[in-house]
Parts: structure tokens; C-alpha cells; sequence
């Protein structure tokens, strides 16, 4: 199922899920940011989409694989997408401005190591604050 940026409108932002891997265009980037279009993995929920008026928290998925410990890989797991989820480099895109593209669902195995990342990341920020 593609959505096309014609067809995507604010009410269409609740059909996506915390767990759903999506592709869409990350670009414009700057630096090491990952750009282009690629799997991304849907990390809010359909509320706090409809509030932020299609603004979705999504982390890309790069082909290149890495034991970095921001990174949960995939090609384990029996899903289409492949390569590594790159929890360092969430991002807040606006769905009224791109396209997407509904690929699958990730397994809830893969969901708790993201959120333990995500977690490990922010408290170390906070602790240091």
C-alpha cells in the first residue's frame, strides 16, 4: 500500500503505529544524517500523531550493519526489512509533506531493545544534566 502525498491526509496519520516499518524519504538531510528513501520504524503513537497534525517520530533503517550499541539489528528476525535500526538518529517527519509507504510490522522482540536503547540514551542525557 503506497500513500502518496496527494492522498495523505491528516486523518490517514492513524493508520500508523508504534511498531510499524514504513518507507519514506528522510531527505533533506545534513551531515551524517541518514537521507533518502528508506525503511524507517514508527516510534509514536496514532494520538500523539493526530495532536502533532501527521508529525511521526520514526527511526531509519540503514543496509549497513553495525555491532554500535544504538543499533538493533534486523536480518535475524524473518521480516522483509533488513540491516539496522539507528535508534541515535530518530527523527520528527511531517507526513503532510512526504509520502510512505507501509512495509510491515516489526516483531515485539525488536520493539523492547529499541525502547531499551531509546531509554539508555535519554537517562544518560538526564543523569548528566
Amino acid at each position: 500500500m503506497v500513500i502518496s502525498m496527494q492522498e495523505t491526509y491528516k486523518d490517514n496519520y492513524n493508520n500508523l503505529e508504534f511498531g510499524d516499518i514504513i518507507r519514506i524519504n528522510f531527505s533533506p538531510s545534513k551531515g551524517h544524517e541518514q537521507k533518502g528513501y528508506r525503511p524507517g520504524l514508527v516510534i509514536s503513537d496514532p494520538v500523539t500523531q493526530k495532536e502533532l497534525n501527521g508529525i511521526v517520530i520514526v527511526a531509519p533503517v540503514t543496509n549497513s550493519v553495525s555491532t554500535f550499541f544504538t543499533r538493533v539489528n534486523l536480518d535475524e528476525y524473518n521480516i522483509k526489512t533488513k540491516g539496522d535500526i539507528l535508534m541515535d538518529q530518530v527523527k520528527a517527519l511531517d507526513l503532510s509533506e512526504r509520502g510512505y509507504e507501509f512495509v510491515e510490522k516489526a516483531p515485539k522482540e525488536v520493539l523492547k531493545k529499541c525502547n531499551i536503547i531509546f531509554n539508555a540514551l535519554y537517562e544518560k542525557m538526564l543523569d548528566s544534566y
